[in-house]
């Protein structure tokens, strides 16, 4: 047996799912169920973080996953961001990697960069 908090709505249930008969109580909600068997069988996470630049007024510029990545590729994910060094100014959800690591999450800006600022 295994047990979450539902982080799908604000109910923040708690949850009990059976790995033998694959099935969920606790949930309020059918949206708790599915939250459940996903961090079982195929846990996600959405991913944010900061690149390097060489731009003087940006350092650093926050970035995330355009959507969320296998948990167990994390580290991966992370290692490819790392590498990166951001050499233009990108509008807010301007594509930083497009595609990392063939998930089919790009890693996005968060904020725009704007010269002169």
């Amino acid at each position: 047996m295994k047990e979450f908090t539902c982080i799908v709505c604000p109910n923040g249930c708690s949850l009990h799912y059976d790995e033998t008969t694959h099935t969920c109580t606790g949930n309020r909600c059918p949206r708790g169920a599915k939250y459940a068997e996903n961090e079982v069988t195929h846990p996600m996470r959405s991913l944010t973080s900061t690149v390097r630049t060489s731009l003087p007024e940006y350092p650093v510029i926050s970035v995330r996953t355009s959507i969320e990545v296998p948990k167990g590729m994390i580290p991966e994910v992370m290692k490819e961001i790392n590498k990166v060094l951001v050499k233009e100014y990108l509008p807010i959800n301007g594509i930083v990697i497009k595609n990392v690591l063939n998930t089919g999450a790009d890693i996005i800006t968060t904020a725009p960069m704007k010269k002169g600022n």
